[in-house]
């Protein structure tokens, strides 16, 4: 949705003025940060709030600034399987404002004032426990290596994946924009590669088959949405083992296996 939101000069700014938004959450897809000053750029032209999902973005940055830090909010997911993962369910959100923050602090536990005077509607409990924030400080100070870990699969990935049928992401382009949660390809003939890789015990997900705009919940305001791209790279996309445990073998045993299909 970000790329292309941002795809075309004209059209990006006839979107924000014609539909009359109150705010743009932008999605860090994949660990890969979106060009932020831009979106923020034409977001303050027309008085748009920015909110980041950085859910699979922990510790990306662009020029020294983290991701989370460039919108009025940025939310993240703590769950098992990100960049920075606890052992259940958790997340934060950060701000620099303090009315929003000291909102989102009432928000999270059921929307009190003080304790059991109830001020802020649609309050919920929504805190992170203690075992949990207990698990990420110590997992923390080792997000920086693990990210590390991550990009060098990705630029090996990258560099000795020479199939003609699959397209690699652009991550050098990228630099510390990206963590590489995932690194997704592009292959035309993608069920093959997938049972191909199945065959020989290699783990592959599709993220995400269904985009947004065709889930069966939204089909009812989102009939005339007209997103071909979408839905072309929604038919080709397939992410291959990237986590900073892979070992090298594996990861010769994986491009060897793409480049065989």
């Amino acid at each position: 949705m970000a790329a292309a939101w941002l795809a075309s000069e004209k059209n990006r700014r006839k979107t924000v003025q014609s539909k009359r938004l109150k705010a743009v959450i932008v999605t860090h897809l994949f660990g890969c940060m979106v060009d932020m000053k831009r979106v923020l750029e034409i977001c303050a032209e027309n008085e748009i709030k920015v909110i980041e999902d950085c859910a699979q973005a922990h510790g990306a940055s662009i020029e020294g600034k983290m991701a989370g830090s460039f919108g009025a909010a940025g939310c993240f997911s703590f769950y098992p399987t990100k960049n920075l993962g606890a052992l259940g369910d958790g997340g934060a959100v950060i701000t620099s404002s303090v009315a929003l923050a000291d909102r989102l602090r009432s928000l999270r536990q059921y929307g009190w004032k003080e304790k059991y005077h109830t001020a802020v509607l649609n309050g919920r409990n929504s805190r992170l426990d203690d075992i949990q924030a207990s698990f990420l400080r110590v997992k923390l100070p080792l997000l920086k290596s693990w990210n590390l870990r991550r990009r060098k699969i990705a630029a090996r990935y990258c560099e000795l994946i020479t199939s003609e049928q699959v397209t690699c992401p652009p991550i050098d382009s990228y630099g510390d924009a990206c963590v590489a949660h995932l690194f997704v390809v592009r292959c035309v003939d993608r069920e093959r590669l997938r049972n191909h890789l199945i065959a020989r015990n290699i783990g592959c997900q599709i993220h995400y088959p269904v985009p947004d705009h065709l889930q069966e919940a939204w089909m009812d305001t989102s009939s005339n949405v007209n997103l071909p791209v979408t839905e072309s790279l929604a038919s080709q996309v397939l992410s291959l083992p990237c986590y900073p445990e892979l070992e090298d073998d594996e990861i010769a045993f994986v491009i060897r296996a793409v480049n065989e299909h």
